[in-house]
Protein backbone atom coordinates (compact mmCIF):
# COMPACT_ATOMS: atom_id res chain seq x y z
CA UNK A 1 0.00 0.00 0.00
CA UNK A 2 1.37 3.63 -0.84
CA UNK A 3 0.43 6.41 1.15
CA UNK A 4 2.43 8.81 -0.96
CA UNK A 5 0.63 10.69 -4.19
CA UNK A 6 1.85 10.35 -7.59
CA UNK A 7 3.65 13.81 -7.63
CA UNK A 8 5.69 13.22 -4.18
CA UNK A 9 6.40 9.22 -6.02
CA UNK A 10 7.42 10.74 -9.07
CA UNK A 11 9.89 13.07 -6.80
CA UNK A 12 11.20 9.95 -4.68
CA UNK A 13 11.98 7.92 -8.27
CA UNK A 14 13.53 11.43 -9.66
CA UNK A 15 15.64 11.40 -6.51
CA UNK A 16 16.49 7.58 -7.17
CA UNK A 17 17.82 8.23 -10.34
CA UNK A 18 20.50 10.68 -9.14
CA UNK A 19 22.11 8.61 -7.08
CA UNK A 20 24.91 6.16 -7.47
CA UNK A 21 23.29 3.69 -5.00
CA UNK A 22 19.98 2.80 -3.01
CA UNK A 23 20.21 1.24 0.44
CA UNK A 24 17.82 -0.26 2.67
CA UNK A 25 18.12 -2.48 5.72
CA UNK A 26 16.70 -5.85 6.24
CA UNK A 27 13.38 -5.14 7.98
CA UNK A 28 12.27 -3.09 4.68
CA UNK A 29 12.87 -6.04 2.24
CA UNK A 30 11.05 -8.30 4.68
CA UNK A 31 7.86 -6.11 5.12
CA UNK A 32 7.53 -4.03 1.82
CA UNK A 33 10.00 -6.27 -0.68
CA UNK A 34 10.80 -3.10 -2.41
CA UNK A 35 11.76 -2.98 -5.92
CA UNK A 36 14.02 0.35 -5.71
CA UNK A 37 14.15 0.90 -9.33
CA UNK A 38 13.22 4.07 -11.20
CA UNK A 39 9.93 3.75 -12.58
CA UNK A 40 8.07 6.81 -12.82
CA UNK A 41 10.82 9.28 -13.50
CA UNK A 42 13.36 8.99 -17.03
CA UNK A 43 16.87 8.13 -15.64
CA UNK A 44 18.90 5.15 -14.41
CA UNK A 45 18.41 2.60 -11.52
CA UNK A 46 20.84 3.28 -9.05
CA UNK A 47 22.64 0.28 -7.58
CA UNK A 48 20.52 -1.13 -5.17
CA UNK A 49 21.75 -1.90 -1.67
CA UNK A 50 20.60 -3.99 1.30
CA UNK A 51 22.11 -3.78 5.40
CA UNK A 52 21.48 -7.58 6.08
CA UNK A 53 23.71 -8.37 9.11
CA UNK A 54 22.84 -12.23 9.33
CA UNK A 55 21.68 -12.53 5.40
CA UNK A 56 17.95 -13.20 5.52
CA UNK A 57 17.29 -11.49 2.42
CA UNK A 58 14.85 -14.04 0.55
CA UNK A 59 15.88 -14.97 -2.52
CA UNK A 60 12.62 -14.52 -4.45
CA UNK A 61 12.45 -10.78 -3.04
CA UNK A 62 12.13 -8.10 -6.01
CA UNK A 63 15.21 -6.74 -4.75
CA UNK A 64 16.89 -10.03 -5.67
CA UNK A 65 15.99 -10.18 -9.23
CA UNK A 66 16.44 -6.22 -10.65
CA UNK A 67 15.76 -5.67 -13.81
CA UNK A 68 19.42 -4.48 -14.60
CA UNK A 69 21.63 -4.80 -11.70
CA UNK A 70 23.24 -7.04 -9.26
CA UNK A 71 21.45 -6.41 -5.57
CA UNK A 72 24.68 -6.41 -3.03
CA UNK A 73 23.89 -7.01 0.37
CA UNK A 74 25.93 -6.01 3.25
CA UNK A 75 26.78 -8.84 5.99
CA UNK A 76 29.25 -9.55 8.86
CA UNK A 77 27.83 -12.83 8.21
CA UNK A 78 30.70 -15.49 7.93
CA UNK A 79 30.47 -18.24 5.66
CA UNK A 80 28.73 -16.49 3.16
CA UNK A 81 26.08 -18.74 1.21
CA UNK A 82 25.39 -17.49 -2.61
CA UNK A 83 21.82 -15.89 -3.33
CA UNK A 84 22.60 -16.73 -7.18
CA UNK A 85 23.50 -14.96 -10.17
CA UNK A 86 21.45 -11.74 -9.39
CA UNK A 87 23.12 -11.20 -5.80
CA UNK A 88 26.52 -10.28 -4.59
CA UNK A 89 27.18 -10.45 -1.14
CA UNK A 90 29.60 -7.93 0.31
CA UNK A 91 31.21 -9.07 3.52
CA UNK A 92 31.96 -6.00 5.81
CA UNK A 93 35.27 -5.71 8.04
CA UNK A 94 33.32 -5.81 11.58
CA UNK A 95 36.66 -5.94 13.74
CA UNK A 96 36.66 -4.59 16.69
CA UNK A 97 32.61 -4.05 16.14
CA UNK A 98 29.45 -5.53 17.32
CA UNK A 99 29.07 -8.60 15.28
CA UNK A 100 25.17 -8.11 15.42
CA UNK A 101 25.28 -4.76 12.85
CA UNK A 102 26.89 -3.92 9.90
CA UNK A 103 29.58 -1.43 10.66
CA UNK A 104 28.27 1.59 8.96
CA UNK A 105 31.70 3.43 8.61
CA UNK A 106 33.26 0.42 7.04
CA UNK A 107 30.05 -0.40 4.93
CA UNK A 108 30.55 3.29 3.37
CA UNK A 109 34.02 2.97 2.65
CA UNK A 110 33.61 -0.34 0.86
CA UNK A 111 30.82 1.23 -0.91
CA UNK A 112 33.03 3.91 -2.38
CA UNK A 113 35.76 1.57 -3.63
CA UNK A 114 32.94 -0.43 -5.49
CA UNK A 115 32.03 3.11 -7.14
CA UNK A 116 29.20 4.76 -5.11
CA UNK A 117 30.05 8.63 -4.67
CA UNK A 118 25.98 9.25 -4.04
CA UNK A 119 24.05 7.17 -1.78
CA UNK A 120 20.08 7.35 -1.20
CA UNK A 121 19.26 5.98 2.46
CA UNK A 122 15.57 5.13 1.94
CA UNK A 123 14.78 3.15 4.98
CA UNK A 124 13.71 1.95 7.84
CA UNK A 125 13.79 3.33 10.67
CA UNK A 126 16.40 1.41 12.36
CA UNK A 127 18.70 1.95 9.71
CA UNK A 128 17.93 5.88 9.28
CA UNK A 129 18.63 6.39 12.86
CA UNK A 130 21.67 4.59 12.83
CA UNK A 131 22.82 6.81 9.59
CA UNK A 132 21.53 9.63 11.86
CA UNK A 133 23.64 8.56 14.99
CA UNK A 134 26.80 7.85 12.76
CA UNK A 135 26.81 11.21 11.56
CA UNK A 136 26.83 9.82 7.41
CA UNK A 137 23.27 11.71 6.17
CA UNK A 138 24.14 15.25 4.96
CA UNK A 139 20.75 15.93 3.81
CA UNK A 140 16.83 14.86 4.05
CA UNK A 141 14.16 14.65 1.99
CA UNK A 142 10.62 14.02 3.74
CA UNK A 143 7.36 13.21 2.34
CA UNK A 144 4.43 14.23 4.75
CA UNK A 145 1.10 12.55 3.57
CA UNK A 146 -2.26 13.50 4.82
CA UNK A 147 -3.02 10.37 5.96
CA UNK A 148 -2.69 9.49 9.98
CA UNK A 149 -1.87 5.75 10.81
CA UNK A 150 -0.35 5.65 13.62
CA UNK A 151 1.89 3.13 15.56
CA UNK A 152 5.45 3.83 13.22
CA UNK A 153 8.15 5.74 14.38
CA UNK A 154 10.24 7.10 11.39
CA UNK A 155 13.39 8.03 13.14
CA UNK A 156 14.32 6.24 17.04
CA UNK A 157 16.16 8.06 19.71
CA UNK A 158 19.22 10.18 18.63
CA UNK A 159 19.99 11.61 22.10
CA UNK A 160 22.26 9.24 24.22
CA UNK A 161 21.68 9.62 28.20
CA UNK A 162 23.25 13.22 28.96
CA UNK A 163 24.15 14.27 25.83
CA UNK A 164 22.71 17.71 24.56
CA UNK A 165 24.06 17.03 20.81
CA UNK A 166 21.30 18.32 18.76
CA UNK A 167 20.69 17.56 15.56
CA UNK A 168 19.54 20.49 12.87
CA UNK A 169 17.96 21.07 9.28
CA UNK A 170 18.98 24.32 7.94
CA UNK A 171 18.62 25.58 5.65
CA UNK A 172 14.87 23.94 5.81
CA UNK A 173 12.90 24.13 3.03
CA UNK A 174 9.02 23.14 1.87
CA UNK A 175 6.64 22.46 -1.12
CA UNK A 176 3.69 20.51 -1.75
CA UNK A 177 3.64 18.08 -4.01
CA UNK A 178 -0.06 17.28 -5.13
CA UNK A 179 -1.52 16.73 -1.80
CA UNK A 180 1.69 15.87 -0.12
CA UNK A 181 3.96 17.77 1.78
CA UNK A 182 8.54 17.64 0.89
CA UNK A 183 10.46 18.74 3.50
CA UNK A 184 14.47 19.15 2.57
CA UNK A 185 17.18 20.45 3.67
CA UNK A 186 20.97 19.97 5.10
CA UNK A 187 22.14 17.95 8.35
CA UNK A 188 24.08 20.55 10.58
CA UNK A 189 25.25 17.67 13.48
CA UNK A 190 25.49 19.74 16.84
CA UNK A 191 25.28 23.11 15.57
CA UNK A 192 27.73 23.12 13.10
CA UNK A 193 27.32 22.88 9.26
CA UNK A 194 29.00 19.59 7.49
Amino acid sequence: MSFSGEESTQLTHQLRSLHDGILVGIGTVLSDDPQLTVRQWSGSNPQPIVLDSSLRTPRAAKICHHPDKQCWILTVSPGVESHGEQVDILAVDSANVDQQQVPLEAAMSLLKERGIKSLMVEGGATVITAFLKARLADALVLTVAPRIVGGYKAVGDLQAEGCDDQLRIHPLHCASAGSDLIVWGDFQYGGTDR
